[in-house]
């Protein structure tokens, strides 16, 4: 059975991986209404997965005998200056998310709980994937600064490595 610290510090976690849902989702609808629809598929991809970081931890608690419950999150409302300032905010934030994850790990080992620190360490590994995603791209769109073919370039090269299927815009069955 899971202690109810380590439970709490969960669930904590979900609204942290949620609410980077709906950052995400912030930079999608700037990304569509400045017509970087690429970009924007991208951080609606981004938003889905981190949604599902939050449920493979209420799965995890709930494997393990805890209680879950959902946590109420904030919704970010940021003014973004640009693709550039979007990229720097993504990274920033998953270097802030790796530090909480680090905490949790941190928590595993105090209270002696193996099996959840077991369970995240498929976050640390992920979240090294995201930190270096974030930083890579960050330094290419601050390369193509002042080029909009090299900017439209980085755009497709992401629609296509994850193109995304937004509700309403598949065709209807005939």
């Amino acid at each position: 059975m899971i202690s109810q610290k380590v439970r709490d510090k969960l669930i904590e976690q979900v609204k942290t991986e949620w609410e980077s849902d709906f950052f995400y989702l912030a930079m999608m609808a700037w990304c569509f209404n400045n017509d970087y629809d690429g970009f924007g598929n991208w951080f609606y991809n981004q938003a889905n997965e981190e949604r599902g970081h939050g449920l493979r931890i209420l799965q995890y608690v709930t494997d393990v005998g805890g209680d879950i419950s959902v946590p109420s999150v904030d919704v970010p409302r940021i003014a973004f200056e640009g693709l550039e300032h979007i990229f720097k905010l993504q990274l920033e934030h998953e270097e802030l998310v790796t530090k909480r994850v680090y905490e949790l790990v941190n928590l595993s080992v105090q209270e002696n709980d193996h099996s959840t620190h077991t369970f995240l360490q498929w976050f640390i590994k992920e979240q090294i994937e995201e930190e270096s995603t974030a930083r890579n791209l960050l330094a290419k769109v601050r390369r193509a600064e002042g080029s909009p073919g090299a900017l439209l370039m980085l755009e497709s090269e992401l629609a296509k490595q994850r193109p995304a299927k937004l509700p309403g815009t598949e065709e209807a069955d005939g």
